[in-house]
């Protein structure tokens, strides 16, 4: 009886949000996030005086006129939908623990950022406060890099010296292989239309330091993987789809290629008519979907179609965005099904 496992909370985790709209939270959010030493391409020294001189001050005020586009009246929609997410699991959780007789213990879940709020610190908190002695804690990139799941776990751990805990740490570090996964990214994509035998399908994942992969990173290869799994669930042929990578950071790194906005300008010179993005590397939409799509991505094809006159022949191109899981269902069970693993296996 004495090793029985403790009460588990979890943490869904993600890099995060301004608090508003406005230059001033922006820039607070960006200095944060920038600095981080899972991303800055520099020490931290040499690195903050760039970033405060000549960066932030006029990214924070770009960056807020995006932000103040996509904002809802919940606030910012990464936060909210995360917010939703995290409601959504925790139910999912309850329901599946009530399957089969046995009652198990309520697990709480908590939404987090990794930058801003609502802080990892914050969420621990309220886990602590609830009993838990065994924290799962998810970031919300399905395949893993040090720029990102690297970041969020080591938030985690930094939250917890804070705070002088020292429960039991369950890390979900990937899940890009699960079934339930890559089936709700082709739902998604089949759900929107998609005709594989008509219509081009381009996968969108974040990019991320070459400087990284070189040092042992597998990102691209796990993107690669999961674009040519949702394809063959689709079946869709080789030559309907494709990998390319948007958000590079302006830094003197090299960064993954190629970028989406070049490769959906290709696509518009060679004459697609009908292309697909999905971005199966975020989890909830937010600024590099809601803004990047409609003003950056889609105006790239579409102008270079129209520029090759591939839109004078009456059936002009079209891009549709497939949204991501967001909090629904589909996502919501996968979520539920991999901290359900992840705590049968630490068992």
């Amino acid at each position: 009886m004495g090793n029985a496992p403790g009460r588990a909370g979890v943490l869904l985790i993600n890099t995060g949000s301004p608090g508003a709209p406005e230059p001033r939270a922006v820039g607070r959010y960006l200095a944060a996030f920038l600095m981080d030493a899972h991303i800055r391409p520099l020490p931290a020294l040499p690195w903050w005086l760039i970033l405060h001189a000549f960066i932030l001050p006029k990214r924070k005020v770009a960056s807020a006129e995006k932000y103040r586009a996509i904002w809802t009246g919940e606030g910012s929609p990464l936060v909210a939908r995360m917010t939703h997410l995290a409601s959504g699991v925790e139910a999912a959780l309850a329901r599946d623990a009530g399957i089969g007789g046995a009652a198990r213990p309520h697990v709480p879940v908590r939404a987090a950022m990794v930058y801003g709020e609502p802080s990892a610190r914050a969420a621990l908190d309220e886990l602590r406060a609830a009993g838990c002695d065994r924290v799962v804690a998810v970031p919300l990139y399905p395949q893993s890099a040090r720029c990102t799941t690297g970041a969020a776990l080591a938030g985690v751990e930094r939250a917890l010296r804070q705070m002088r805990w020292q429960p039991d740490l369950i890390a979900v570090e990937h899940y890009a292989e699960e079934g339930r996964y890559l089936g709700a990214i082709a739902e998604s994509v089949s759900r929107a239309g998609f005709d594989p035998a008509r219509d081009q399908l381009l996968f969108s994942f974040h990019s991320a330091p070459v400087p990284d992969v070189r040092a042992g990173d597998t990102y691209p290869a796990q993107a690669e993987a999961t674009a040519r799994r949702v394809s063959e669930l689709l079946g869709c042929g080789e030559s309907r789809w494709s990998v390319a990578y948007q958000s590079p950071f302006e830094d003197r790194r090299t960064w993954l290629a190629p970028f989406t906005v070049e490769r959906m300008a290709a696509l518009g010179r060679e004459g697609c008519r009908s292309l697909y993005l999905v971005c199966p590397g975020f989890s909830c939409d937010c600024l590099e979907t809601l803004w990047d799509v409609e003003h950056e991505l889609k105006p790239a094809f579409l102008g270079a179609a129209q520029d090759a006159g591939f839109d004078a022949a009456g059936d002009a191109p079209t891009v549709t965005y497939v949204p991501c899981l967001n909090d629904s269902a589909a996502h919501t069970d996968l979520l539920a099904h991999v901290i359900a693993k992840a705590l049968t296996l630490r068992r």
